[in-house]
C-alpha cells in the first residue's frame, strides 16, 4: 500500500501521510465491509482514493497562496503607476536598452504588431516579443523601484 501512496505523493512526507490517513480511514469504515474475499481490493481503493484527495487540497493550497501573491503584486504596481506621472514613466522608457526600447514604443505607443515590428526592425518574430517582454519586465522593476524610494521620501 505504501507504493501507491509514493506513485500519488510529491516527497516522501507526503506519502506518509497518506499512508496514515489511508489506514485510518480503513480502521474507521472497516464495518463497512461487506465481502472478506474482497478486502484488499477494498483497502487499495481506499488509499488510492485518498491520495487523489490529498493532491486535490495540496493543488488548491497552492492556486490559493499564488492568487494571494499576484493580488499583493498587482496592487504594489497599481499603487506606482497611480503615483507615476508620464514624464516619469517617459524617463523609464528612455532608460531601456535600444531594442527593448524601440519594440516597447512601436507595439505599445504607436500599437503595431509584432509581424510589423519585425519587418520595420529587420528582426524576428521572436525577438520583437522577447525583446517587449524584457522590456515590460524592466519597467514594472523601475516602476516599483521609483515608488518606494518616493514613498521613502515622503515617511521621512
Amino acid at each position: 500500500m505504501y507504493s501507491i501512496c509514493l506513485r500519488y505523493a510529491n516527497n516522501k512526507d507526503d506519502a506518509d501521510d497518506i499512508f496514515q490517513q489511508s489506514f485510518y480511514l480503513v480502521y474507521k469504515n472497516i464495518n463497512q465491509l461487506k465481502n472478506c474475499d474482497a478486502l484488499s481490493g477494498w483497502i487499495k481503493r481506499i488509499f488510492v482514493n485518498c491520495a487523489i484527495e490529498h493532491n486535490r487540497k495540496a493543488s488548491q493550497l497552492r492556486i490559493v497562496e499564488d492568487i494571494d501573491v499576484l493580488a499583493e503584486k498587482s496592487t504594489t504596481i497599481n499603487k506606482a503607476l497611480d503615483n507615476l506621472a508620464i514624464d516619469e514613466l517617459t524617463i523609464l522608457i528612455q532608460q531601456l536598452p535600444e531594442g527593448c526600447k524601440k519594440v516597447f514604443n512601436l507595439y505599445v505607443i504607436e500599437e503595431f504588431s509584432h509581424k510589423e515590428i519585425a519587418e520595420q526592425l529587420n528582426i524576428s518574430l521572436g525577438t520583437s516579443k522577447s525583446q517587449l517582454h524584457d522590456a515590460r519586465k524592466m519597467l514594472k522593476q523601475k516602476i516599483i523601484l521609483n515608488s518606494s524610494v518616493q514613498h521613502k521620501k515622503l515617511s521621512s
